[in-house]
């Protein structure tokens, strides 16, 4: 629909946009208002008094809203889905396209394929329908959307950004920028693009070929990329900011957290065993504890596994407050890896470690206590580490604003330098990858404002809301998909996908169990 048309209509016709525009009733709403209270007015007209000129003031503000609301279309009230999802997408849209088998096509998201895979949903944990018997699966319908490809895009603007990271962030951050006439030219100190998604996660959850396709949309675009250049050592941070008018970082965090326990220089680093595993390295480790409680320690749990490895995973907090994907979780305890909670380790020694037992009686965000008197002895021959990573922004001194934890301080994407912006785990820490497209999506947007001098403000009050032709879809009675994964006995051991696909009449039952809440609950 073109918005730009209807607002230029309703500058000459007030309610005229919106009626051109689909939207009947409240143009008629418009119309009635404006030019009904002037034939009012001229009926009782009388003399040029205050409140005529009030008056006057009222329709230039009708006059006004009536623009702005052709100009940005229909609006709704965001559904908990649509506003838990990191990464700014509004499932209930594309499920809705997925039930009514509809032509239309949904807005291209980079790593949408991705996060069909290795999402933790949030959105299925605030999905309305569970007050019926159980939330749609909403992740998992991602693999029936028809989405738009992405083509090669004319730069029409002469401004040029550089993007340090050529992760999920850095990618998102691109290719947003590109896509509204940029000349984006992303930096990478690895071979390769991708960040952790092409360097560390297994191929049993993300397969590589999902990540290339992906990765060959972005950059389609008319992306300029640059591997095997690490800013702050090939090229400096002043050489950057010279040559462009723009700096984006999205680095990630790469930096192994340490507990600051005796022996704990003996422990293998997770990164860098999930790193030599997706190369094709085999690891015959004999008994082994990962320690720590999410999808790192996870994923090198289910891999060591896979190489005939006796696993197990320790974590100093209880199953329910690991932040690990749940179904990560559940997939790793139904191929036989235990999950020992509560526990920590004291120190390690050659072929044993001396945990001790915790409690955290506030939950995944109070603090740990560690009980005393209640350390005992583990027999292992390898201990793993995966207790979570910080940036490394040492580069980056003397440029921008840091904290304690060496994350990049930012605010809407800006950081302390005028010319420089940041996203993703660099700022927040470990975080998922619908965190870093939701921050990629956001700050490339705040960064079109920088380079067009639009307060920030102003710039989100004009933005426009995308809302395809949806439809009401009843309330049924069918309770949620199973959805199908290999047999246990095959999957542990190779590294295939774990989890199946279903027909297309199946995924399109389980879209019709969406309530389609911005439709039937209307503020």
């Amino acid at each position: 629909m073109n918005y730009g048309r209807a607002a230029l209509i309703s500058t000459f016709v007030v309610g005229g946009g919106q009626m051109y525009s689909g939207r009947f009733w409240t143009g008629i709403c418009f119309a009635v208002i404006f030019y009904g209270s002037i034939v009012l007015m001229i009926n009782i007209w009388t003399e040029l008094n205050p409140a005529f000129w009030g008056l006057v003031a009222v329709w230039i503000l009708v006059w006004l809203f009536n623009i702005y609301d052709a100009y940005k279309g229909m609006s709704y009230e965001k559904p908990q889905c649509e506003k838990t999802c990191p990464a700014g997408i509004a499932p209930w849209i594309y499920i809705n396209l997925v039930a009514t088998e509809s032509k239309q096509y949904y807005p291209f998201v980079p790593f949408f394929d991705t996060l069909e895979r290795i999402c933790p949903a949030p959105c299925e944990e605030h999905c309305t329908r569970q007050g019926i018997n159980s939330s749609v699966a909403i992740k998992y319908l991602k693999s029936g959307v028809k989405k738009t490809i992405p083509s090669f895009k004319q730069k029409t603007k002469k401004e040029k950004i550089a993007i340090v990271g050529a992760g999920p962030c850095g990618l998102t951050t691109a290719y947003y920028l590109a896509y509204k006439g940029y000349e984006a030219v992303i930096y990478e100190k690895e071979k390769i693009p991708g960040g952790v998604l092409a360097t560390l996660i297994p191929e049993f959850r993300l397969p590589k070929s999902t990540i290339d396709k992906e990765i060959e949309n972005i950059l389609n675009i008319g992306i300029g990329l640059k591997c095997g250049i690490e800013i702050g050592k090939d090229l400096s941070m002043d050489e950057l900011l010279k040559k462009y008018d723009a700096v984006f970082i999205g680095t990630g965090a790469w930096k192994p957290e340490k507990l600051g326990i005796p022996g704990e220089e003996n422990a293998l680093i997770g990164f860098n065993i999930l790193e030599q595993i997706k190369k094709g390295k085999n690891f015959n480790l004999g008994r082994v504890g990962v320690i720590g409680g999410g999808n790192t320690a996870i994923d090198i749990a289910r891999s060591l596994t896979r190489q005939g490895n006796e696993v197990k995973i320790y974590y100093r907090r209880s199953i329910e407050d690991m932040p690990a994907e749940q179904e990560n979780r559940i997939e790793t305890q139904e191929e036989g890896i235990e999950i020992i909670p509560l526990t920590l380790p004291k120190e390690i020694k050659k072929d044993r470690v001396t945990m001790v037992k915790t409690e955290c009686p506030e939950g995944r965000n109070g603090p740990v206590k560690m009980i005393q008197a209640s350390e005992f002895n583990v027999a292992l021959d390898n201990v793993v580490m995966a207790v979570g990573q910080q940036p490394e922004t040492d580069f980056l001194k003397g440029y921008v604003k840091l904290d304690k934890f060496s994350r990049i301080i930012t605010k809407n994407g800006k950081t302390s330098h005028p010319k420089i912006f940041a996203g993703g785990d660099v700022v927040l820490g470990s975080a998922t990858v619908a965190h870093a497209v939701g921050h990629g999506m956001k700050t490339a947007k705040r960064i079109d404002f920088y380079l067009k001098r639009i307060p920030l403000f102003l710039g989100r009050l004009f933005s426009k809301t995308y809302q395809p032709k949806v439809k009401l879809l009843p309330i049924n009675d069918i309770n949620r998909i199973t959805i199908p994964h290999r047999d246990i006995e095959e999957r542990i051991h190779d590294f295939e996908e774990v989890e199946l696909k279903v027909s297309k009449e199946e995924l399109k039952r389980e879209a019709t169990r969406c309530l389609s809440c911005p439709l039937r609950y209307r503020p």
